[in-house]
């Protein structure tokens, strides 16, 4: 199943101004991701750390010091801001035709044939490492709720995560679901999954891949948001596939029972999350599987960066796009910590996996529970 030009009923009706807004902020995010961004470390390197050394008369030490000597460079600075515009346009760009159209896409998501389900928990209280944070600078963040039938925060995210990934780079045709399904299908052959479990399902396109890749399997999605959920199941709703969507957080799963899932996944959720939760939810994943089950969790490729001067750069993200965990999870030990969680000597891998659609790749934890 395509993710990002599939069309539904929840998507907002875009109006010509509407669509040459969103093209002219993808074309200004590919060139500054594109073009410019390739360029910081050697600002930093000719214009940033000359600057820092003939202020203290000595090179930047740690990683705050590198962050702060790419400042002293007047190209880097000019890319900071444009960078930090051009992710506010992002919004802007995909929220303009999503608060005129909200009506018409809350009637539509209630006449959507009933398929899977969604269970919300009133008493739930979304963590607020994730529920304080506009990630991405999405606004209202992923915990974003207006009350009963609101959708927004699902809504965002979707039309949000398109202009954003087309400014990556990232093709129409790419599927993160899908790079990790074509994973599975190249190591282990004839596996097929009855029960599957999508960790951080924000908006539900993965949680569809996979129900659509498997339709004989029983696909759950589980997310913090309120929101998101409410938007994630009337979208898998309108797309004709059965998911069943519950809110809870990925470091508490009570709702399945030990050794009742088959295929525990997720994307782009472990560097959203702080240490602890991460800890947890690997704990977690490892609990609910079946002897012989497998753990897949997908995520950005950021760790393994060539210098401590990369990793620097790349800490752009944590302080003006509300990626509060961007640099733990590139530094953290996450084999160490899959076997601190219980997952066996031999039973964890890192890989690195080609885009269905694009060039920069995805990193992928992998696990197995032993039978």
């Amino acid at each position: 199943m395509k993710v990002r030009d599939l069309q539904h009923a929840l998507l907002p009706t875009l109006t010509e101004e509407d669509r040459s807004r969103q093209r002219m902020v993808v074309s200004l995010r590919k060139m500054i991701n594109g073009r410019l961004r390739p360029r910081n470390v050697e600002l930093y390197e000719t214009e940033g750390a000359p600057a820092f050394e003939a202020a203290h008369g000595r090179a930047p030490q740690s990683p705050r010091e590198m962050a702060d000597a790419m400042f002293l460079s007047p190209r880097y600075r000019m890319w900071s801001g444009l960078n930090r515009a051009s992710q506010e346009m992002i919004w802007i760009a995909a929220g303009t035709p999503l608060l005129r159209d909200m009506d018409r896409a809350k009637a539509a998501a209630e006449d959507q044939p009933m398929l899977g389900s969604l269970h919300l928990d009133p008493d739930f209280v979304p963590p607020a490492e994730i529920a304080d944070i506009d990630i991405h600078l999405q606004p209202g963040g992923y915990a974003l709720d207006h009350g009963d039938g609101d959708l927004l925060a699902g809504a965002f995210y979707e039309a949000g995560g398109n202009i954003y990934a087309f400014g990556q780079g990232i093709g129409k045709d790419d599927s993160k679901a899908g790079a990790v399904i074509r994973h599975l299908d190249a190591r282990y052959p004839g596996f097929r999954p009855a029960r599957i479990v999508d960790l951080g399902c924000s908006a539900g396109a993965a949680s569809c891949a996979w129900a659509h890749h498997y339709p004989a399997a029983e696909v759950h999605g589980v997310d913090i948001g309120s929101g998101m959920l409410r938007y994630a199941h009337a979208r898998a709703r309108a797309l004709g596939v059965a998911v069943h969507f519950h809110q809870a957080s990925a470091a508490r799963l009570d709702m399945f029972e030990d050794n009742s899932v088959d295929l525990v996944v997720s994307h782009n959720l472990l560097h959203e999350i702080g240490r602890d939760n991460r800890r947890a939810a690997f704990a977690e994943a490892l609990r609910i599987l079946r002897p012989g089950g497998l753990v897949m969790h997908q995520d950005v490729p950021i760790r393994a960066l060539p210098s401590d001067v990369a990793q620097a750069e790349r800490a752009w993200d944590t302080t003006f796009n509300g990626e509060d965990f961007w640099s733990i999870y590139a530094g953290d030990d996450l084999i160490a910590d899959m076997h601190a969680a219980g997952f066996p000597e031999g039973s964890v891998a890192e890989h690195r996996l080609s885009q269905i659609d694009g060039a920069a790749g995805w990193y992928l934890l992998a696990g197995e529970k032993p039978a």
